[in-house]
């Protein structure tokens, strides 16, 4: 569970695993904290990813799994708000999908990340029929979730987004809640939320923030949902909390499955709708253009993206971390932290994530009560408490 300051990890190189795919650059809600449109670069773009784009974008598709010989290649379909694309292109990017995972025996399971507030029976279907996994933005309760993701007049867009939960739950869609942390709230409210919606698989963001921003505290929020997740899987797991699992995941040696934990290279390729080539989208929040690079699929394969500089420095920086980070004893379960939060004017990503205290502290407490927890079955049948295993160590 800690790691040594001294060591240096290579990280083998290795294809593009997985797509982030921007359909639409606009959205149909206006969020006070989207990291989306800190970049006013996005309003040059195209509106919809045009069907000369979509072709060819299936074309390097094809390209790569075959190159690559890929067992799967993950699609996510991501704006903006995605579902402005229209139900049409979803069925017919879906289709011809599924026609490549026949030609090449490569699975392309395909999710969307939306603000559900355009999601009825036809929609509903669409994800049905085509097997699109569904992350639905909610910040839990209605007194929650309107403080931030309001309407363009000002209203709350709570009414029309539960509406959507529930039908999502009521269909054989698989769904995750995405919600974003405001520490001013128990997270106890969040979870009853959740339950009542019948929503068992959901994630509690971190709110983006760089250095040079004053975020307030978040761990005694966390703090409070780990507590919240241990109690409600104590006897069998009923509830994955996505940022919980990732951190016990990472504290227990694992390769967490997402890019915000662990001390992993942050791999992710954008495509925007007008075909260029990007590195990972939240890293706008660095400012206008931060993100844009040179290449885009008419000329280039996409995993040509890794020889791109910026893309490249990106992902060098999300392994070489600070002094600080590299003397930390979490370092390996850490990570550094989410990459967009190391970022300042004045060093770029050279700095401890601006929740660094609250991270420590977050993973202090994980650590303790785990070990606490755990045990080692010897072949005598007796059981070794962890800590007193390390401890004998």
């Amino acid at each position: 569970m800690s790691a040594d300051g001294s060591d240096c990890i290579a990280f083998q190189d290795q294809p593009i695993t997985q797509l982030l795919v921007k359909v639409a650059t606009r959205c149909n809600i206006d969020c006070s904290y989207c990291y989306w449109f800190r970049d006013a670069s996005v309003y040059t773009k195209p509106k919809l990813m045009s069907p000369d784009v979509q072709h060819r974008l299936l074309q390097r598709i094809e390209e790569h799994v075959v190159r690559f010989s890929l067992a799967d290649f993950p699609v996510i379909l991501h704006g903006g708000e995605p579902l402005l694309w229209g139900v049409e292109n979803f069925h017919g990017f879906a289709e011809a999908c599924e026609a490549i995972s026949s030609r090449t025996g490569c699975g392309i399971p395909i999710a969307v990340t939306t603000n559900g507030v355009l999601i009825d029976d036809e929609w509903l279907a669409c994800f049905e029929a085509r097997n699109i996994s569904v992350a639905i933005s909610v910040d839990g309760p209605a007194h929650i979730h309107d403080l931030h993701r309001r309407t363009f007049q000002g209203t709350g867009t709570h009414a029309a987004v539960e509406r959507a939960v529930r039908m999502l739950v009521s269909r054989n869609i698989g769904v995750i809640a995405l919600a974003v942390c405001n520490p001013a709230y128990a997270p106890q409210q969040y979870a009853d939320f959740f339950a009542a919606c019948g929503i068992s698989n959901y994630d509690i963001m971190i709110p983006d923030a760089t250095v040079d921003e004053s975020p307030p505290s978040i761990a005694a929020f966390y703090k409070g949902l780990f507590d919240l997740w241990l109690e409600a899987n104590r006897s069998t797991r009923t509830t994955d909390i996505r940022i919980i699992s990732d951190m016990i995941t990472a504290l227990l040696g694992n390769n967490s499955p997402t890019e915000g934990v662990g001390h992993k290279p942050v791999e992710l390729c954008t495509v925007m709708t007008d075909g260029t080539v990007e590195a990972h989208d939240v890293l706008r929040i660095a400012g206008d253009g931060f993100t844009s690079t040179g290449f885009n699929i008419f000329d280039h394969a996409i995993d040509e993206v890794r020889n791109e500089p910026r893309w490249k420095a990106a992902r060098d920086a999300s392994i070489n971390l600070c002094a600080k980070c590299r003397q930390c004893k979490f370092m390996d379960a850490c990570g550094g932290g989410y990459l967009p939060h190391r970022f300042s004017k004045k060093n770029g990503y050279d700095n401890p994530s601006v929740y660094c205290d609250d991270l420590y502290s977050m993973f202090e407490n994980m650590q303790s009560v785990l070990e606490s927890h755990l045990y080692v079955s010897k072949p005598d049948g007796v059981r070794v408490n962890v800590r007193d295993t390390l401890a004998g160590a």
